[in-house]
């Protein structure tokens, strides 16, 4: 019995590491809207020195430092999960439903889990799940080819 290989045109496409690939980023996304970054603390370090200082021409702003890695940490997980849930709208109900009910809504689900949720057999869940995969991974650039 010959297995039928996903391609896109002469390129094999690597279907475990595709579907590791978006499960990743779906479960990151998901993380990402769970939790909240809890920024770094400056630090104040105030004390006397009667030493003479000279100009060095270096300026040193930790806080400003803080802010701006902070700001940009906030933007990179905003705009991953805005980016996830993009791709998902993309998808027919079927696949949406499932896509949220097993990465998006949940933690730690179970395929046998959701499955049973929304009402599918396992077979029928597993089928519609690869398809809702391939089509993230194509949405958002995952896909891993074979060598």
């Amino acid at each position: 019995m010959e297995v039928e290989q996903l391609s896109l045109g002469i390129y094999k496409v690597n279907e475990e590491e595709t579907r590791v690939a978006v499960e990743k980023y779906l479960l990151q996304a998901r993380e990402y809207k769970v939790t909240e970054y809890i920024p770094e603390e400056p630090s104040i370090t105030a004390s006397y020195s009667d030493m003479p200082r000279s100009y060095t021409g270096v300026t040193s702003d930790q806080t400003g430092n803080l802010v701006t890695r902070m700001l940009d940490e906030v933007e990179r997980r905003r705009k991953h999960v805005e980016r996830a849930e993009k791709a998902i709208g993309r998808l027919g109900w079927k696949q949406q439903k499932l896509i949220r009910a097993r990465y998006m809504d949940e933690d730690d689900a179970w395929d046998y889990d959701t499955a049973n949720q929304i009402g599918y057999s396992e077979r029928h869940y597993r089928r519609i799940k690869s398809i809702a995969i391939y089509r993230l991974a194509s949405t958002l650039g995952l896909i891993v080819l074979k060598e």
